[in-house]
């Protein structure tokens, strides 16, 4: 071959071959895949557990959990197990009508008693699971098989705010929890700064139901004091705050014959049902707030207002606003609403989007909140 091809050949070969490596120009060099790079997460009761950086695939015992989830990704693409009664803020619900694919995530990996297939998980894929503090027998057993445990809990504001941390490390959205943090601590704030007027005020007699069968809600820790904070005269809330399942009868609701009934979306119960009569073996006609027409079902927007969770704040600011109109009359919440999900789930919500958050339909026949 004569020199000059020799070098031909050679140059197109180097060219082939740079073509090959770098593609069309240094800026789609081709890199050899990164490794599945690790991370330290420390749970709530304090354990270093190793995570992958990305994680793809996630387990959630805790039912408002699956939906921090949500809120931090702004989708629920990762999410892999769900406790089965986490889709009972979802059928029919507001983010039924956002996103379709949560609602084809598996419920029967996790049980109604918050026990887990480990096996199953380990199985499907799950690199991590989210589970409550208690759990540590069974957080130490999936370990063993590969499924990381991250142990959270909610019982007090100080948990919950730790637990948001501890799932923004987890996700990589650092940032978005803390900025979560600093809207509930400036939520709180903008209440308890009316605190001497609550004090001075009438105070309605209110009763928070979370089930038909007279199971409290407003005794646990946080809707009791969203209720006292908010100007409410809880009767139940520090007798039964040791009780979370306490369950009352109609005679103890005639007694304290309460000016304010909230429904809880724990139960498909409405207001409808106490001013028909509709509940078997109970008979609401003589009770204030039902002769009033001061039933209201609560708001759930991606999940349960009534419950620990991303839209605690919120719930906070519509209890006040409730109770005491004329103190906390600043608050606009359906605008603070939108703008809540607006910053925090990028979500531009219609009016029709609001009158499913806040159960007009349900409400219709209730006093209007002022």
């Amino acid at each position: 071959m004569k020199t000059w091809q020799k070098k031909v050949t050679a140059t197109c070969l180097a060219v082939l071959t740079s073509v090959a490596l770098y593609g069309c120009g240094s800026k789609s060099k081709v890199e050899a895949p990164a490794k599945n790079e690790k991370q330290i997460v420390i749970d709530i009761k304090g354990n270093k557990v190793e995570v992958p950086k990305n994680l793809k695939k996630l387990g959630v015992v805790p039912m408002p959990w699956a939906y921090v989830i949500y809120a931090f990704d702004g989708n629920s693409e990762r999410l892999a197990a769900i406790h089965p009664g986490t889709k009972g803020a979802y059928k029919g619900k507001f983010l039924e009508t956002k996103d379709k694919h949560f609602g084809k995530i598996d419920t029967k990996l996790i049980n109604q008693n918050f026990s887990v297939n480990m096996e199953g998980l380990a199985g499907a894929g799950v690199e991590a699971c989210l589970m409550w503090q208690y759990q540590e027998q069974d957080a130490k057993k999936l370990d063993a098989i590969g499924v990381k445990p991250i142990l959270i809990y909610n019982d007090t504001v100080d948990s919950l705010k730790k637990s948001f941390s501890i799932v923004g490390q987890l996700l990589n959205k650092e940032e978005k929890a803390q900025k979560l943090i600093a809207y509930y601590d400036s939520s709180y704030n903008s209440i308890v700064k009316h605190k001497d007027e609550v004090g001075k005020a009438k105070k309605p007699t209110v009763l928070f139901l979370r089930n038909a069968q007279l199971r409290l809600q407003g005794n646990d820790n946080f809707m009791h004091e969203a209720l006292e904070i908010g100007g409410a005269h809880n009767p139940f809330g520090q007798t039964a705050l040791d009780s979370n399942n306490k369950n009352i009868s109609m005679e103890q609701v005639y007694k304290i014959n309460p000016d304010i009934i909230l429904l809880s979306n724990f139960d498909k119960f409405v207001p409808d049902d106490l001013y028909n009569n509709k509940l078997a073996g109970q008979d609401w006609s003589t009770v204030k707030a039902v002769k009033e027409k001061r039933v209201y079902k609560v708001p759930l927007g991606i999940y349960r207002w009534d419950a620990p969770g991303v839209e605690t704040p919120l719930m906070m600011r519509w209890i006040a606003h409730t109770m005491q109109p004329e103190i906390f009359k600043d608050v606009n919440i359906r605008k603070e609403t939108k703008d809540f999900f607006k910053d925090f789930l990028n979500m531009e919500l219609t009016d029709a989007d609001l009158a499913l958050i806040f159960a007009d339909e349900a409400n219709k026949n209730s006093k209007p909140l002022e």
